[in-house]
C-alpha cells in the first residue's frame, strides 16, 4: 500500500500559537486564583476586624495638636459645618497600655470621649503647675518603690518623648489659667486646686499617698480605676476636673491607628494600610 500524504501533519506556528495560548491561560488563571485567595483572607480578616473595633471621630479640640491638628479653635468656636476632624478606630479587646489614646464612655454622659491614659491601678500620678502655668505630669509605675523616683525620674517628659509619645509644641497646649483663685501651692509645689481638693486633699492622714522628699505629693490610683488626660490641657475636661478616678469598665477600647482628616476614601485607605502592616508584622515573627 502506499501513502502519497504523512498522515499526521505538524506546524510549527501552530504549537507556537498553542504554547502562547497555554501561558496566557496558566497566568491569568494563577493571577486570578491568587487575587482571590486574597480578597478571601482580606474579607475574613475584615469580618473579624470590624467585629473586634470600633470606629469614633474625634470632634472636640481636648486632644489637639495630636488629633484635629489641622482645624483652628475658630472653626471649633463657630461650629463650622463640614469640619474635616481626625478619628479613630479602637481595638475592644486588647487592655490598654499606659499612654495609649483610649475612647471613654461614662454612664452619665452620651457621647463618648477620646483622651490619653495617664495612670493604671497601683501607679502613683501628680500634676503640678509651674509659675508660668504649665502642667507637669509625674507618674511612679505600680511595682515600683516610689523613694527610688525623684522629680526628675518620675517627670513624663512630653517634650523629648522619653515615655512614647510627644506633645508638639507643648508650651501651647499645656497650660492653666494660673490665677490665684483657681491654684494652690503647698510646700515647694503648686497645684490646680480642683485637682487638690479632689485627689490630695489630707494627704498627710491618708495611706494612698506618697510625699517625695522635695514635697511633690502623689495619689495611688485606686484597684479598677484609672487617671486620664487631654494633650490639650488648656482645654479638655479630664481627670484634673473630676472628683474621682475614672473606672475601667468605662474604657470602650485603646486606639489602633488613626485616620486623619476623616473621610471615606482615607478611612478605606488607613483600614488597608493597617491590613498590610499587620501581614508584614506576622511574617516578621
Amino acid at each position: 500500500m502506499n501513502y502519497k500524504h504523512d498522515f499526521i501533519q505538524f506546524d510549527k506556528k501552530i504549537e507556537k500559537n498553542e504554547k502562547q495560548n497555554l501561558a496566557l491561560y496558566l497566568t491569568t488563571h494563577i493571577t486570578i486564583y491568587i487575587l482571590l485567595l486574597f480578597f478571601g483572607i482580606f474579607f475574613i480578616w475584615y469580618t473579624v476586624f470590624i467585629t473586634t473595633h470600633n470606629f469614633y471621630t474625634v470632634s472636640g479640640p481636648s486632644m489637639m495638636p495630636t488629633l484635629n491638628a489641622s482645624i483652628t479653635d475658630e472653626d471649633f468656636a463657630n461650629d463650622v459645618q463640614n469640619i474635616s476632624y481626625d478619628a479613630v478606630y479602637i481595638d475592644k479587646f486588647t487592655s490598654p497600655k499606659i499612654f495609649d489614646i483610649i475612647v471613654i464612655k461614662k454612664d452619665n454622659k452620651k457621647d463618648p470621649v477620646i483622651k490619653r491614659l495617664m495612670g493604671k491601678s497601683g501607679d502613683y500620678v501628680s500634676v503640678a503647675i509651674d509659675e508660668s502655668g504649665l502642667l507637669h505630669f509625674y507618674r511612679i509605675p505600680k511595682g515600683e518603690n516610689p523613694e527610688n523616683y525623684d522629680e526628675n525620674k518620675a517627670l513624663v517628659d512630653e517634650v523629648s518623648g522619653i515615655n512614647g509619645y510627644t506633645i508638639k509644641s507643648y508650651e501651647d497646649w499645656t497650660s492653666k489659667d494660673n490665677r490665684p483663685e483657681n491654684i494652690i501651692k503647698v510646700g515647694n509645689y503648686t497645684y490646680l486646686i480642683n485637682f487638690y481638693q479632689n485627689y490630695l486633699n489630707n494627704y498627710e492622714e491618708r495611706n494612698d499617698i506618697y510625699v517625695s522628699p522635695k514635697g511633690l505629693i502623689f495619689v495611688q490610683v485606686p484597684e479598677n480605676k484609672f487617671f486620664y488626660l487631654g494633650d490639650n490641657r488648656a482645654n479638655s475636661q479630664d481627670s484634673l476636673d473630676q472628683n474621682d478616678f475614672e473606672d475601667v469598665s468605662h474604657i470602650l477600647g485603646r486606639s489602633e491607628f488613626i485616620v486623619y482628616n476623616y473621610n471615606f476614601g482615607n478611612r478605606i485607605w488607613e483600614v488597608i494600610k493597617f491590613y498590610f502592616s499587620e501581614i508584614e508584622k506576622f511574617f516578621a515573627r
